[in-house]
Parts: C-alpha cells; structure tokens; sequence
C-alpha cells in the first residue's frame, strides 16, 4: 500500500514511461486496409494494456472474498482471455522496454489534432444532446425564482467554416482515435471491484483505471453509443463516499488524471461531475492531506479548463465546459449559512470559502478571452456580483474577504463592463460598512484595506468621480468614500474592541486618504508629462472606463427636467448629463472642457441635491428653488416627472404637495396621474402601484383630492369594469381607510368582513358588490 505522501507526490508527475501514441489514419489505414470497422490494433498499446489490467486483476483475485462470485469470476474470464492473447503466458512488465511499433509514430502535430477532432465532435454531441440543463443541477443549488436564460455556445471558427467542412474534417479526427479493442471488455471486472465497497480492492482498481486513462487507453465510445470516458468517470466517482482515504486519494489522482489530459476528452455533465467529486471529497474528509490534495486538484483541474478556452481555435465546447464550471461555483458559493453561524470546521463554511476561493483564482487568472467574452461577461452580472452582493455583507472575515477580493480583482479586469454593478457594489457594500455604526471593526479594517488597494490607481478615481459623481442620476461614490473615511479617521465612538484596534483603524482610513490624494496628484502629473493629446481621449473615442457598459445606460430613455435645464452645464443643448446623446453612457475623459464641463456638472448634482433636501422639508420652497436654481421646467409635467423619478425624494412630502389645493398643484397631481398606466390591472393592483412614490397625507381633503383623480384614471383605463368613476372612487376610498383599521395600532376594534361589505352594499348600481 502505498503512502498518502507517496500518492500526492504522483498525483503531478508523468507516468513512467510515456502514454503510446493513437494510432494516425496513415497507420491505420496501411494495416488494416479501406475499412474502418474494424481496425487493427497496435501491438505495443495492447502489451501495455495487458500488463496493467492482468497485474490489477490478479491482485483483486487475491483480495475478493469467495462470496463475490461475480467479480471473480468476471477476473478469472479477463485473466484467461489475456493469457491466450499472450500465448499462454502474461505479458512480462519488461517488454515495455523496448517496444517495436508495427507502424510510424505519429508527430505532435498528427496527435493535437486528433484531440482538437475529439472536442469538436463531442462539442456537436453535447449540443445535440441538451445536456446543459442536467449539467446545471449537479454543482448548483435549486434556483430561486425564474432562472436567466442560458447564452447559446457556438464555435469562434464557425463563420470560417459555413460548409462544415472543418467539423467534417473533425469527426474524422475523432474517428482516428480507434478505441484499444478490449478496454471496454477488461474495463468489467474494474468496474464490479469499484462497486464491492472493500477499500483495499477499490484502491487497486482505481489505481488501475487511472494507468489506463493515463496512457490513454480511455477512447471511443461503448457499443457505438456512450463514450467511454463518460462510463469510466461515473465509475470513478460513484466510489467518492467511500471513507478510506487511500480510495480517497486513488479517486482524486484519477479525477485529475482524466480531466488533463490530452487525449481523454471530459466535457460538460462528465466534467462537471469530476469536478463536484472533488469538492465532495474535500468537504466530507477529515484528512489533511487528502483536504489539500483535493483542493490542489480543483485548482490545476479549473486551471486546465480555463487555460483550453485561452487556446487559440478554442471550440464552442471549451467555452461551455469554462462557463457551467463557472456558473456553478457562483451557485455554490450563493447558498445561505445556516443560524446561528457555524463552526469554522462546518462543511456550510467550507463549501463557500472554497467555491470562493476558486473563483478568485479563476478571475485573477483569467485570460482575454473570458475577459472580453459576452457570454462570461453575462454570467459575472448575473451570477458572481449576485454572489458578491450576498456575501459582501457577511460577518465571517473570511468570507468579507474573499468578496472583497474578488471585486477589486473585478475592477481592475472588467471595470468596462460592469458600471452599474460597480455603483451597486460600493454604495450597499463599502460605503455602508464604512458609515454604518453596526459594522464591526474587523468588517471596517477589511473594507478599508480594500479601498486602500483601490486608490493606488489614478485612472480609476478619476473614473469614479466622472462616472458617479458628476452624474445627476448616480450616487456620489467618490464623494462619500472620502467623507466616510474622513469620519473614521475622526471620529470619538469606539469602532472595534480595543483602544490599540481603534488606532490602528484610524490611522488605516488616513493612510487611505493620503493614497486617494496621492492618486490625483500623480494623475495630474501624468496628464501634464504626456501633454493634452495624449493625456485625453480624441472627440469621437470612448476611454475604457467604467462607463463602457454595454447593458447599462446612465440616464433614462430621455433626459429628466431638471437635467434639461442644465444646458450651460451640461454642454450643448439636447445633451445629456453624461456628455453624449439621451440615453447614452458618459465617457471617462473627453477632448477639452468646453465639450463637456465635468465641473459644472459636478456642482449641478450637488445644487440638485440642494434642492431635493429643501423639498423634503417644504415641498413648495424644494420646487421654487429648483426652478430658479436647477433649471426646472416650470411646467406640470416636468414636476410631475420630477417628482416620480428623482432620488432622494421624502414620499410624505411628495403626497402633500400632491395634496395641496393650489391650481399649480391640482395641475401636477392630473399629469403625475396621467403618467401612470393603469389598464389591465385589477383594482387593488392599480391602487398599490399609485401609491408606490408617495404616502397619502394626513388631511383628509388631500387624500380626497388623491383618491378621486386615481378612480377617475382607473374608471377611464378600464372601461366597462365599473359603471360610474363615483363608484370607483367610493371602493378606493373604503379600501385606504380598511388598510388603516387594518394596521393602526390605535384602532383596537378591527373591522369585520361583513362590516365592511355591507358598507359597500349598494355601491354599483347595476351590478352587486364587489367579491371580498
């Protein structure tokens, strides 16, 4: 038996003697003829096969129990087979030595290609297949809610190649890597020693099966259906619950034998499931070593699949194989822990620090391809920043971390793509662990060193002050990142457990502040070294910036008044806060300050901010002094508009200026309501979405005044579903005061529901009260 150490160190060294070579359609053509049914073995790989298979064999003889009938007899059939193959002798370990190949050995070139045919074809299969959807469920967790829709995967080379005569030539490549006659039959007794549940028998099978795989015996398919590799994979990994950590250790080296190896093509479900084998072990094992070496797996596994997608002429199946490994480990690591937290040793904890930890080296690592690929790009939006999202908060250090590693490392690789994420990412992560008073000390010490490493880059904080800060509809990140850390730094409450912990967390924030003013300084210095065309990017290019977001647009379909009114700020009339046109995004850098003055716009957001401020504490004087100020439209539409799609709005002064009596006023509320698109919503749905952006007032007169213009709308979107707007607007009002009985604390009596379909009795003339 051979030592765990012994096995680890084997697990990342080429067998002793190289695998041979399959056999090339020049070789097989010259020995067995035209034919292609049946083709004629090689010599040497059928010596070496033999010597593997026999040796195994009868080391599982010698171990079965007699009451494993099956087994040996299904040992004793190979073994005899083997012995008449050799002329009644087992062939001696030794022949290998020098072996004399009945035909020319294939170059390097002949053997990369026959590999390249094998992918592409089980590409076409796996395609044809559908099995994109079993493959999902095997690593990810059950989804919530409705799940995106896949992207579809097709070959770069495809446009090339509109005759198929490339993936002809493939399967023909495939079909010259011929299966060694007889792996499929010696394969049996392999497989019943795997299914015997007795370690000692399983280690040497498995042992077995991973020589084979490594010489590359494990080709073809299983009676013209199945590949083989694909059987001998679920062999392999049915085994993973046994305990024995030299079983343990057999399937790990064979795992990661199988899905490096050249020859051997493990493609989507077979992938995925080596890869969930090897988690599994890790999770399950309360070894050491097998816990490192399963991890150590994953890794060179992960960075083999990754390193195929990079390779120049990578298949569609080498972008699948990347992309569900991917999504599956961002599911991984989305699933909750339990309460209370677990232990550190917990199998929950582990699971996620480890399916974190690999994605971080999957992006660290990861090349132009996954970088610039639309399908991965949409994958990191819709899986990893989800993630990110869930786990930024976390109370586990480790876990914060990780997140957080990962986002910087996001940053720095596909800043271009991920605008709004960014945004998200640092005002519900960074900004409120650095400002809220409920974050521990450890969460704001890990924040910080964060942002630290950050602002060591000039580039991008210009890019967050542009981007953010000077646009009117986005969130001053750049701003509060200063102001948060410029209250850490001097702020008198405790911020962790000890005095020493507060200074060295003060003193951290100041560094941080330094760098960021260090960053401008240093990014000045470069504008003035490289001079001004070369230092801004020319009219008409966009800087790659976190602005180049393709499925982000900072601005709505059409500028908002207030951002209309800002003409001299903005640049040229028609132009949106962002520099380009309505809908567009805003660039990093533009070519000089009378095309788009950053400043202006900077002091415009702030001014509007003013003025939101003013309104949440006297709506009247908020309006007039963004009119006069902001360059609000002074017209109806534009403060109703306003009033529906800024920010920052108090939804209790937005319902009592609706209220107000005014004529100005009464003319807001008929365009806010005008705006609204109540058809086809039954009745209690239409009155939630009205009082989605205001709470009703206090005063009875402007709830009134509310309630009767909503039945109005409501009676004239639906036509024929009441039949008169009174009544609409007598069921309204009845259902705003029952939501009051219902969920005042005042009102100890709560209405019944005869109560309160008697008071609607009556209420539709020609029609009896509406259901409850």
């Amino acid at each position: 038996r051979r030592s765990a150490a012994a096995v680890l160190s084997s697990l990342y060294t080429a067998p002793a003697h190289p695998p041979p070579a399959p056999m090339t359609t020049e070789t097989r053509t010259a020995a067995a003829g035209p034919s292609r049914t049946a083709p004629v073995a090689d010599p040497l790989e059928q010596k070496t096969l033999h010597i593997f298979v026999s040796r195994a064999l009868q080391k599982i003889l010698r171990e079965a129990p007699k009451k494993y009938t099956e087994l040996r007899k299904a040992c004793i059939e190979v073994i005899e087979e083997l012995k008449a193959a050799g002329d009644g002798q087992l062939p001696a370990e030794a022949d290998l030595a020098a072996p004399s190949p009945t035909g020319p050995t294939p170059s390097a070139a002949q053997l990369q290609q026959a590999a390249a045919g094998a992918e592409a074809a089980a590409a076409v299969e796996a395609e044809e297949g559908g099995a994109g959807a079993e493959a999902a469920a095997i690593l990810s967790p059950a989804p919530s809610g409705r799940e995106p829709a896949t992207p579809s995967f097709s070959s770069p080379d495809h446009d090339a190649d509109p005759d198929g005569t490339a993936a002809a030539a493939a399967r023909m490549a495939l079909d010259d890597v011929a299966p060694v006659p007889g792996t499929d039959r010696y394969f049996v007794p392999l497989r019943l020693a795997c299914e015997s549940k007795l370690p000692r028998i399983m280690e040497v099978s498995l042992h077995c099966i991973q020589k084979i795989i490594a010489y590359g015996y494990v080709r073809g398919k299983v009676a013209g259906e199945k590949p083989f590799v694909d059987v001998v994979m679920e062999t392999i990994c049915s085994c993973k619950d046994e305990e024995d950590k030299e079983v343990q250790l057999q399937i790990v080296q064979a795992v990661n034998t199988a899905v490096t190896s050249a020859v051997t093509a493990v493609h989507d479900t077979t992938l995925l499931l080596a890869v969930k084998t090897c988690f599994y072990i890790y999770l399950v094992s309360k070894n050491g070593t097998i816990q490192k070496t399963a991890n150590a797996t994953l890794t060179q596994m992960l960075d083999v699949v990754f390193a195929r997608l990079e390779s120049p002429g990578a298949s569609s199946m080498a972008q699948k194989d990347a992309f569900l490994v991917f999504r599956s480990l961002c599911k991984l690591s989305m699933k909750p822990l339990p309460e209370p937290l677990p232990a550190d040793d917990s199998i929950e904890l582990r699971s996620k620090l480890l399916s974190l930890q690999l994605l971080y080296s999957i992006i660290a690592s990861s090349g132009e391809r996954f970088r610039g690929g639309e399908k991965f790009v949409w994958a990191i939006r819709q899986y990893l920043c989800l993630s990110l999202l869930k786990n930024g908060v976390s109370p586990i250090p480790a876990i914060l971390q990780l997140s957080l590693d990962i986002f910087v490392t996001l940053i720095k690789y596909f800043k271009a793509h991920l605008k709004s994420e960014i945004g998200v990412f640092f005002s519900n992560i960074l900004l409120r662990i650095l400002e809220s008073s409920n974050s521990s000390g450890p969460q704001k010490r890990l924040t910080i060193q964060a942002l630290r490493v950050l602002v060591a880059e000039p580039q991008l904080m210009v890019d967050l002050f542009l981007n953010y800060d000077c646009d009117l509809e986005g969130k001053g990140i750049f701003t509060s990142m200063c102001d948060g850390l410029s209250r850490l730094t001097l702020t008198l409450q405790a911020l962790s457990e000890t005095t020493e912990q507060d200074a060295q967390l003060k003193q951290l924030a100041l560094e941080t502040l330094v760098a960021i003013a260090d960053s401008m300084v240093a990014w000045e210095r470069d504008v003035k070294a490289e001079g001004a065309g070369a230092a801004v990017t020319p009219v008409g290019q966009r800087p790659p910036s976190i602005a180049d977001s393709s499925s982000v647009s900072m601005v709505g379909p059409e500028p908002s008044p207030v951002h209309r009114g800002g003409g001299e700020a903005a640049g040229e009339a028609g132009q949106s806060p962002g520099g380009g046109e309505a809908g567009g995004e805003v660039t990093a850098v533009v070519a000089s300050r009378e095309s788009v003055d950053f400043e202006a716009m900077f002091h415009r957001k702030h001014e509007v901010h003013e003025g939101v401020i003013k309104f949440n504490m006297k709506p009247k004087r908020g309006i007039r002094y963004l009119r006069e100020v902001c360059g609000l439209e002074d017209t109806p539409q534009a403060v109703a508009r306003f009033l529906r799609e800024t920010d920052g709005l108090d939804k209790r002064a937005v319902g009592d200026y609706l209220g107000e009596g005014e004529d100005f006023c009464k003319q807001v509320l008929y365009a806010y309501v005008d705006s609204i698109d109540f058809a086809n919503l039954t009745f209690d749905q239409a009155l939630r979405r009205f009082l989605t952006h205001f709470w009703l007032p206090g005063e009875a007169q402007k709830i009134d005044r509310l309630i009767e213009e909503f039945a109005a709308q409501w009676h004239a979107s639906n036509v024929g579903a009441l039949d008169h707007p009174d009544t609409a607007y007598l069921i309204a009002f009845s259902l705003t005061m029952l939501n009051s009985d219902a969920h005042s604390a005042q009102v100890k009596k709560k209405m019944t529901r005869e109560q309160y379909l008697g008071q609607l009795r009556g209420t539709c003339k020609d029609e009896p009260p509406p259901p409850s």
